[in-house]
């Protein structure tokens, strides 16, 4: 009756371990996945004289992509004031430029960039064509706590 005993308690063990091991691999799955989210992204495209704006929600302090792409027949700029209080990369044709202090980029027609930077305070922060003033956009973030 001892043996039996034990061998039950050994199955329930077996089964509380099995159960335990699935919850850790699960765990660390979605660590993993959080922590291969390198960097979150907004995809910009002109058009039409309008930017038209792809985002997910945003979080703060997580290095940001902006990509832009002009599909109209003229030139346009992608600024905002977000770039000049903070430590940006901008690429485009080939070319780099990085630091504070950057207002945007000038794209000609069919021409892409990307905008490379990290927002530490939450906000809306508005974009525009200083070219065409009626262009505009913005990217909303907000804190986890406002959500």
């Amino acid at each position: 009756m001892i043996a039996e005993h034990r061998s039950g308690c050994g199955r329930r063990y077996g089964r509380w371990m099995g159960k335990m091991g699935l919850a850790a691999a699960l765990a660390l799955a979605l660590l993993a996945q959080a922590g291969a989210q390198t960097e979150q992204r907004v995809d910009v495209t002109i058009k039409d004289f309008t930017f038209v704006t792809k985002q997910g929600p945003l979080q703060l302090s997580v290095p940001t992509l902006i990509t832009i792409r002009n599909e109209d027949a003229v030139r346009h700029d992608f600024g905002s004031r977000v770039f000049l209080d903070s430590l940006t990369q901008v690429e485009s044709s080939g070319a780099i430029t990085y630091g504070r202090g950057i207002g945007g980029v000038f794209l000609d027609p069919s021409r892409d960039a990307a905008i490379r930077f990290t927002i530490e305070r939450p906000g809306r922060y508005e974009f525009k064509c200083s070219i065409h003033p009626n262009m505009k956009g913005e990217i909303l973030l907000m804190s986890v706590g406002a959500v």
